[in-house]
């Protein structure tokens, strides 16, 4: 009986050894671990981590799931337990994190099966197409100009809102506003003042405004606001403030400049379509009424 064990754990060092050999040919972070534990990993991963040997990784800890973090993908997590290896499929990918210094780098990770008590698990690095997704993303979404949210970006946060006020019957509010005799500004200065201005006026209400309300260029020189958790009276109070800070404000060239504002609130039954509509006739009201005023 001892003489076969010592046949076993001679063929399974040999088989190791082979592995290890065959892991250093790959450019990506490769590790060999039983079911629970790490048996080798390349020199690429080990440089990665900040390891020498294999012997320096596993003083840390044997466990491969504890150098990184899974990407929770539709509330189903994979890498769970110590054992969670024999848990992924062939060929499925799994998108982790693994902390490098003052970033944090992405990955692919496949888990493939050697043999019974052997997997081999890579990681891809795909950070930098991360990276460029969401610097293409963030463009998609911002006005060109101005660098606050687009329309598009806006219609889509006020559709889950919609559908939170719906379910919760959580309130929040809508504030349209319009720069008073914007065009005058492009004819007397030229488009350049003007869209500073624009920038300009973006700034000031941007800075008013707490990181959880959404601010985007609704059009030309129409801005609008959502506010969430708040009722009529504290958008009204919110774009009080904001007509007074802009009219109050030295712009460059043009001096002084107001602004009109039009709000309306959540009441049951409103659609996205409806609850804008009624922003932009209090909007209406306020320039009908003589500008630089809020309506509701």
């Amino acid at each position: 009986m001892f003489l076969i064990i010592l046949i076993i754990t001679y063929y399974k060092s040999r088989f190791d050894s082979h592995l290890k050999s065959f892991i250093e040919f790959n450019n990506n972070i490769t590790v060999i671990t039983t079911e629970t534990e790490i048996v080798a990993m390349n020199k690429e991963g080990l440089s990665f981590f900040g390891f020498e040997t294999v012997k320096d990784l596993r003083k840390k800890t044997k466990y491969l799931g504890k150098l990184f973090s899974e990407v929770v993908v539709e509330d189903t997590r994979y890498v769970e337990g110590i054992n969670w290896v024999t848990k992924i499929k062939k060929k499925q990918k799994l998108i982790v994190q693994i902390p490098k210094g003052p970033l944090t780098q992405t990955f692919y990770m496949q888990v493939s099966k050697i043999k019974s008590d052997r997997y081999m698990v890579t990681f891809h690095n795909i950070s930098q197409v991360v990276a460029e997704k969401e610097t293409i993303s963030q463009i998609a979404e911002k006005d060109a100009l101005t660098q606050i949210y687009n329309r598009t970006k806006f219609n889509k946060i006020l559709s889950s809102t919609l559908r939170n006020a719906q379910i919760y019957n959580t309130p929040f509010t809508i504030i349209l506003l319009d720069i008073d005799h914007f065009k005058k500004v492009n004819d007397t200065y030229g488009h350049d003042t003007g869209d500073k201005v624009l920038i300009q006026v973006a700034s000031i209400i941007k800075s008013l405004l707490r990181n959880q309300d959404t601010f985007a260029r609704w059009g030309g020189e129409e801005f609008i606001i959502l506010s969430e958790s708040t009722t009529e009276a504290d958008a009204y109070t919110l774009a009080t403030r904001l007509r007074k800070a802009i009219e109050s404000f030295s712009f460059e060239v043009i001096k002084t400049l107001t602004c009109s504002f039009g709000i309306s609130h959540y009441e049951n039954g409103d659609t996205s379509l409806s609850i804008i509509k009624k922003a932009d006739n209090a909007l209406y009201r306020a320039k009908k009424s003589g500008r630089n005023r809020v309506s509701r």
